[in-house]
Order: C-alpha cells, then structure tokens, then sequence
C-alpha cells in the first residue's frame, strides 16, 4: 500500500468553514476562511508538531484589542491504492489579545475554543 500526504482539506463547525491546499508545482499551502459569513484575507499556513497551523488576523479595535484565529489540521495521508478521503476531527481558537498597559488587572488574552470536523484528500 503506498501512502501520500493529502494535498486538500475541507472542515467546517462552529461557525468557521475552510479549505486548505498545497499549490500543485510550487508545494505552497493556501488557506481559504469563513468565520460568521466573513471571509478573511492574509492567512499564514505554516507546518508544526501539531499538524498543520492555519492562523489569520480577525481584527483589530481602536482600544489596542486584537482578535485572531488559529486552526490546527492534523497532517494526513491517503492510501493511493483506494483514494478515499480521509475524515478527521480537530479544532480552532479564535482569541483575543487585549491591548493596552501590561500592569492592568486581569487576563492578557482570552481565548473561544470551536469544535471542527472535515475531510482531507488527494487531489491530482
């Protein structure tokens, strides 16, 4: 049976829907996010011990506050012998670093843990 890394994911919960590619001659992974029907821009897909990292900037409010959203997919591989997809689980953290003087009282970050499930698979 000969394995190979799964070039294309799809997942979805919690709100958040996306895909993930690897760009077919150049190896480069592409992300594409919708969190609450927004789509957003400047993704960075970087490859770690814990899969594959997919973070972006949600937002940033005049208070110094930052929203981000990280989301973790597990690296994958697919039999080439049968090329079915690959069905996983995993999860997002959209978390906010609250802005302004490190000497005000309470937590520097908070963090919404979501739920995701999706598909991975060899595209050709």
């Amino acid at each position: 049976m000969p394995f190979t890394a799964a070039n294309h994911y799809e997942f979805s919960g919690d709100d958040i829907t996306g895909t993930v590619d690897a760009h077919r001659s150049a190896g480069v992974w592409a992300a594409q996010l919708v969190l609450s029907g927004e789509t957003l821009e400047s993704t960075d897909v970087t490859r770690s011990d814990l899969g594959f990292e997919v973070r972006t900037l949600v937002k940033t409010l005049s208070d110094g506050n930052r929203t981000h959203l990280l989301i973790v997919l597990p690296r994958v591989t697919i039999d080439t012998d049968d090329g079915q997809d690959v069905t996983f689980t995993s999860y997002a953290v959209l978390y906010t670093v609250h802005g302004g003087s490190s000497e005000q009282h309470g937590a520097a970050e908070s963090y919404d843990v979501r739920s995701l499930v999706g598909t991975a698979s060899l595209v050709q």
